[in-house]
């Protein structure tokens, strides 16, 4: 597949609902498939999101999209499944030039165009595959389950967060209990509630 022709499983207008930018409005772009599906699921990490169907949409397509969905919109964020590999310096230069500031959201199992102005990173991988593709990020944002201790985290970030994980579109409070706790005790951490889920949108 060139990387002009992008596999997507589904765009949408929504609010920023996790991290430093959350309650911003942002045209959300999932990528489809996600090859760190299996170390989720040895994470013990049931991800809510479907994101095996999609279509191939070139940027030029993608780019009519935008602006019909959301014209006053330039934010885009490249979500997943797993857009690290796909969203290579060609595609993110297109965006740049038509005046998108680009975020992208990723496991960790690869490395992320230099053009790309925010990055976060939650991890999905092992440790040492993070610090293979990273030094320094934006965000890093941990998914936590009640009993699981602080992450120890490899690689240095602007802002870090544990996330409590959730069942489907409900907020497991004791997973969210547990993360309290955990940045109580350890200060430098932020908590990050997928707000998205309470509020009811995408």
């Amino acid at each position: 597949m060139s990387p002009t022709t992008l596999p997507v499983s589904e765009i949408f207008y929504s609010l920023q609902g996790e991290g430093a930018r959350t309650g911003t409005a942002n045209i959300f772009v999932r990528i489809q498939g996600c090859k760190a599906k299996g170390a989720c699921y040895a994470l013990g990490i049931k991800c809510d999101t479907e994101f095996e169907s999609g279509t191939d949409h070139t940027l030029e397509e993608l780019h009519t999209r935008f602006k019909e969905m959301a014209p006053e919109c330039t934010n885009i964020i490249w979500t997943g499944g797993e857009p690290a590999d796909r969203i290579v310096d060609e595609v993110a230069e297109f965006f740049h030039e038509l005046g998108y500031y680009q975020c992208i959201e990723t496991s960790g199992l690869f490395a992320v165009s230099s053009k790309i102005d925010y990055v976060v990173v939650s991890p999905k991988v092992a440790e040492h595959v993070v610090k293979k593709n990273f030094t320094h990020i934006n965000e890093l944002r941990y998914v936590r389950h009640k009993g699981q201790a602080i992450p120890v985290p490899s690689i240095t970030a602007n802002t870090y967060y544990v996330s409590p994980h959730s069942d489907g579109w409900d907020i497991n409070t004791e997973n969210v209990a547990h993360c309290i706790q955990l940045v109580k005790e350890n200060p430098m951490w932020r908590l990050s509630v997928q707000d998205h889920k309470l509020w009811a949108v995408l």
